[in-house]
């Protein structure tokens, strides 16, 4: 069984926008979570289709993660016309953001990677992240319920692609037609793990999606497929 990360198994609270929001006014004027919202979300929309479909994207820029995380701080600082000095506030963010305090662990989840353990069943951890996943994983103690975790940044792919679905099929030694994925997203997860000959199966936490997709409200709902 393949488990997508982010939305599925995590969520950061603060979000993002409430982090970069008291960033942001610690290194200039002050800013609310209200104005950062649209900015980060179509600054992120904008970079995340700047790269070719299935290619990592902190591939995409010679200085990797960094520059990548680099750029996106330059986009909303222009955006929101703030003065503050990118290069620290880069670093402040990526020093927030690799602490497990902003990351909650879904209710449910320990519960279900154990049970699931229990039963035998491989698990791997499929995620669109950068490099700081593994030892974020490790951190939030879910890291020892995986028998293989892939991170696009260090895979070189990343999720709608095929290929980082089929490679952790590998990795737990078997077919892609005998994994089920599930994950929060409709592209990436669903229709991503479905291309590699998978079963897709879409965490919709929120209860957003109509017919069309084979969901379940949380990982509680994995429990049909075994």
């Amino acid at each position: 069984m393949l488990l997508d990360v982010g939305g599925t198994l995590i969520e950061c609270r603060p979000t993002p926008p409430e982090i970069y929001a008291r960033c942001l006014s610690a290194y200039g004027p002050t800013v609310t979570p209200e104005e950062v919202a649209p900015v980060y979300q179509r600054v992120w929309s904008e970079l995340t289709q700047c790269h070719p479909p299935g290619l990592d994207r902190y591939h995409l820029l010679k200085g990797g993660e960094w520059e990548w995380w680099g750029a996106f701080v330059r986009r909303v600082l222009a955006d929101l016309h703030h003065p503050a000095p990118s290069q620290p506030l880069l670093a402040a963010l990526f020093e927030v953001f690799s602490e497990p305090s902003v990351w909650h662990t879904f209710p449910e989840v320990p519960e279900v990677l154990a049970a699931l353990k229990a039963r035998g069943v491989p698990l791997a951890a499929v995620s669109n992240w950068d490099s700081r996943l593994p030892g974020l994983l490790t951190r939030l103690g879910l890291a020892d319920f995986f028998d293989a975790v892939l991170v696009s940044a260090l895979e070189g792919v990343e999720k709608p692609s095929p290929e980082i679905f089929t490679r952790a099929a590998r990795r737990l030694g078997v077919a892609p037609a005998a994994c089920l994925h599930a994950g929060d997203s409709p592209l990436d997860d669903y229709r991503g793990s479905a291309s590699a000959g998978m079963i897709p199966v879409l965490v919709d936490r929120q209860g957003v999606f109509g017919n069309g997709y084979r969901c379940i409200a949380d990982l509680r709902g994995l429990y049909a497929f075994l």
